[in-house]
């Protein structure tokens, strides 16, 4: 008679164990999709970045005037630092909050 409130336990345990497993699984599937989703991103901004250099790259027809002056020295700088250069002070310490 002892016997039955300890197999009730143990079979509490194994259900418990069961139910973490499939929450494990499902955690290290959302942290693989996580993962490729941040490399997907990683691969856009380096694209965006080399298209934004080829727009602000002054084109040698063109005369050079202050605001072409302008377009060519921002061409040098990475795209996150053009966005950084636009952003508010409310932005940019949101931002240093929540990366």
């Amino acid at each position: 008679m002892s016997q039955q409130p300890l197999l009730k336990k143990l079979d509490e345990a194994i259900e418990r164990i069961r139910f973490l497993e499939r929450e494990n699984e499902e955690t290290l599937a959302r942290a693989t999709s996580l993962d490729s989703e941040a490399k997907d991103l990683r691969r856009l901004m380096a694209l965006a970045e080399s298209k934004a250099d080829e727009i602000l790259k002054p084109t040698p027809s063109v005369s050079k005037t202050s605001a072409e002056g302008q377009s060519t020295a921002k061409s040098g700088k990475g795209l996150q630092e053009l966005v950084q250069e636009r952003e508010s002070p409310a932005q940019v310490d949101t931002r240093r909050r929540y990366p």
